[in-house]
């Protein structure tokens, strides 16, 4: 009797048992069902190689490796003294071009004094000439006399003529006139004046300054080292803008759209969790832009599943204790229980078509950076989008694991 009653205890607790497991049971079957996960994934940015745009001698260097940066920050100061000297003489060479200018018209105003010369003795020889041919008419004088006033207008007018000729050639010289052009508006001084920028360009060009926040790494330069333009000195990581490359096996992308919300955990930070979003899928396989990509029309062939790359970005910038680095391991959960985004797109490049700039996720500042921004402009891309993706679930911040 005991016996049958335990039994039946047993038999009710297991089916007790068996109905509270049903609920947590299918809610774990749709997570896992609605999920695409990969660890074939790491932090990925852009790294921009600093190198000089004029070659010259390294005489200072401001930073080493693993060091912070700000955006101005002076890196590298290269030897400016043959650039100085360059631009001393380019403002002389400005100088000479002016006085050129002032000459020029010192020489209009000359040969319009001389044109008005000849023309005043042109006329006197007219009259000259009248006088001596009325007079020979009448017999009063001779012939001696009137080839005299001939030849006397001749000379005159061949003067006005050359005075003439020689103002329109200071005019020519000086360029053509004209109310909206101010003294010193001509072709020799702008020459003049665009190598002088240019000499001062080259001379601010000695100094190399940070062009994003970041950190110093790859630090190649010494000082007394001789550089030549475009040679890479040192690489800056950039502090904020970084985001996941995750390569997804070709069968797990069926049904991974751009947008869907994504959980990142990085292997350095095992008990955080990383909420993002997938940005847009690459158009190609990583074997087909490899090195060296496959040649499957020949030799043996063997079918090798593919790995396209995901480029996942994060919501919210990483907390200050918990900052992600270049090249760190991490495992990515893609959610695609909404699959009614696009295939073809990006958000990052419809928000930068809507705002006209990066998206504050990959610029705002931590609270410990005392407001340092990161200027991370890409360049406009050339068409518009063909789909306009759908937004990403809103999601809270950041939250360890054992929160959820």
């Amino acid at each position: 009797m005991t016996s049958t009653i335990l039994r039946r205890i047993l038999l009710v607790a297991v089916v007790i048992l068996i109905l509270a497991a049903v609920i947590p049971g299918k809610r774990y079957y749709r997570y896992f069902s609605n999920q695409v996960s990969t660890d074939d994934a790491y932090v990925d940015g852009r790294v921009g190689l600093i190198s000089p745009r004029v070659q010259g001698t390294v005489v200072k260097v401001f930073v080493e490796n693993n060091w912070q940066v700000k955006t101005g920050d002076r890196l590298v100061q290269l030897d400016p003294t043959d650039y100085d000297v360059r631009v001393r003489e380019s403002e002389a060479q400005l100088e000479r071009a002016r006085q050129n200018v002032d000459q020029s018209y010192a020489q209009v105003a000359a040969a319009q004094a001389g044109l008005k010369l000849a023309e005043s003795q042109l006329i006197q020889a007219r009259i000259d000439y009248d006088r001596a041919k009325s007079l020979k008419a009448q017999g009063v004088v001779s012939t001696e006399f009137f080839d005299q006033a001939t030849t006397g207008l001749r000379v005159a007018l061949a003067t006005q003529a050359l005075a003439r000729h020689q103002m329109l050639q200071a005019e020519a010289a000086l360029g053509p006139a004209s109310e909206d052009h101010e003294r010193y508006d001509r072709p020799i001084v702008q020459q003049a004046e665009a190598e002088l920028e240019a000499a001062k360009l080259d001379l601010s060009y000695t100094t190399i300054e940070a062009p994003f926040d970041g950190i110093v790494t790859r630090k190649a330069v010494h000082i007394g080292h001789r550089v030549e333009v475009g040679e890479p000195l040192l690489a800056l990581v950039p502090v904020l803008g970084l985001y996941i490359t995750a390569n997804y096996k070709e069968t797990q992308l069926t049904d991974v759209r751009v947008g869907q919300p994504t959980e990142i955990t990085a292997d350095i930070y095992p008990d955080y969790v990383y909420r993002g979003h997938v940005d847009s899928i690459s158009m190609g396989t990583g074997a087909a832009f490899a090195l060296l990509p496959p040649e499957n029309a020949t030799g043996n062939w063997v079918k090798v599943v593919q790995r396209v790359p995901v480029k996942i970005v994060l919501d919210h910038p990483e907390p200050s204790d918990k900052p992600l680095r270049m090249g760190l391991s991490v495992e990515t959960s893609i959610d695609i229980s909404n699959k009614r985004g696009p295939l073809l797109s990006s958000t990052l490049q419809r928000q930068f078509f809507e705002r006209g700039l990066i998206p504050e996720t990959l610029r705002a500042p931590r609270a410990a950076d005392n407001g340092s921004m990161l200027n991370l402009e890409s360049s406009r891309p050339l068409q518009q989008l063909q789909q306009a993706p759908a937004q990403p679930n809103p999601s809270a911040p950041a939250a360890p694991l054992n929160a959820r």
